[in-house]
């Protein structure tokens, strides 16, 4: 932003900046929805086939798949996706730690693919909208910070008089990293 813009131009640039912020968001989603079933897809191929060599281990040369195969593993992965989303639920630090035992690293592999798999959609949770309105005191505000360099939190109710509305706009503009928060 230079100084010689005005609070429209400003809210046309922050809906240009916006757009591709979601782009990104649809793209990035997109492409972890596309790994997670290329991965599901491995996955069951190994499943498929350690089943069937320890059959023929089992039953000798001549053994074919269940045909109850796919069910079970549909199954199992439901399971495995219901419990990595309560996993979730129960732990929202994703904070990597310096010691894990065994059994965490275990669980750590067991629901790779299924926390791939919920990142799909929690990455559309990244996507931001704001009304006109907003947009207009959001380039207002964006203005008064070009113009002071920076801003006291406890005059944002200057700016952006509707609480709600102001913890919207702070908040795409800090997930879009226009500003930032200290």
């Amino acid at each position: 932003m230079n100084a010689l813009q005005e609070p429209r131009e400003i809210a046309s640039s922050l809906r240009a900046h916006l757009a591709r912020h979601n782009a990104r968001v649809v793209l990035l989603s997109a492409a972890t929805l596309a790994a997670a079933i290329v991965l599901w897809a491995v996955l069951y191929a190994i499943a498929q086939w350690l089943t069937l060599l320890a059959l023929t281990i089992v039953r000798g040369e001549d053994t074919a798949l269940p045909s109850g195969f796919p069910v079970v593993f549909a199954a199992a992965v439901f399971c495995l996706l219901a419990y990595a989303w309560i996993d979730r639920r129960l732990t929202p630090n994703d904070m990597p730690r310096d010691d894990k035992s065994v059994g965490e690293i275990a669980e750590d592999f067991l629901l790779a693919i299924p926390r791939t798999t919920l990142a799909a959609w929690s990455t559309l949770t990244a996507w931001q909208s704001l009304s006109a309105s907003e947009f207009a005191l959001a380039a207002a505000f964006l203005e008064r910070l070009n113009r002071e360099r920076r801003v006291a939190m406890h005059s944002l109710p200057i700016d952006i008089p509707d609480e709600e509305a102001r913890w919207r706009i702070l908040f795409a503009l800090q997930l879009t990293q226009i500003v930032d928060l200290r």
